[in-house]
């Protein structure tokens, strides 16, 4: 015999989570892909190929984006950053001016990203790992949303973003509120 649950939404026992917490797991997307090696000396930021995306059940539900790669740097003594940011088809999320996405204050240094990656001199030119999560609260939307993770360095310097045969991955999860 075989069963199966269909729900719009999943609440806690106790109730929905106070203080910007979240409620219940409503549905999780998850890509990944091995192949494909980016290189940019852009300081703007470039599509990495990695994305994915979620149909949301409610436009007030909160969508947690977890990010896991691999980049490095042409030069062994390269003293560079890495810069990565996600965006929500085109809205870049690391925008410090996003009200409750806010990842600091306007007009700050932030530079439009959501995570610094240091080059590792001396061993810049290693394949490094790095992961990263963050919440968009913003996105008001019941429409399919594609989540990109974008990155550049920060001077133009030559930054490599994966390596072919190791796994790189975005997974989505909605929560309700």
């Amino acid at each position: 015999m075989t069963s199966e649950l269909r729900v719009d939404r999943i609440i806690p026992v106790d109730g929905v989570a106070a203080n910007d917490g979240s409620g219940g797991l409503i549905q999780t997307r998850f890509t990944q892909f091995y192949s494909g090696t980016l290189s940019t000396t852009s300081t703007s930021f470039v599509d990495t190929g990695l994305h994915c995306s979620i149909t949301p059940k409610s436009a007030n539900s909160l969508i947690h984006i977890s990010v896991s790669a691999y980049y490095y740097f042409a030069n062994n003594s390269d003293t560079n950053y890495a810069k990565a940011t996600i965006y929500r088809d085109s809205t870049n999320l690391g925008d410090g001016d996003l009200g409750n996405n806010a990842t600091q204050s306007s007009q700050s240094n932030n530079h439009n990203c959501l995570q610094w990656y240091q080059s590792g001199d001396p061993m810049a030119n290693y394949n490094q790992g790095f992961s990263f999560e963050f919440v968009d609260r913003t996105h008001n939307s019941t429409s399919q949303l594609t989540y990109k993770l974008y990155m550049s360095p920060h001077t133009a310097a030559t930054l490599y973003f994966g390596w072919n045969g190791q796994a790189k991955h975005m997974r989505l999860q909605e929560f309700s509120v």
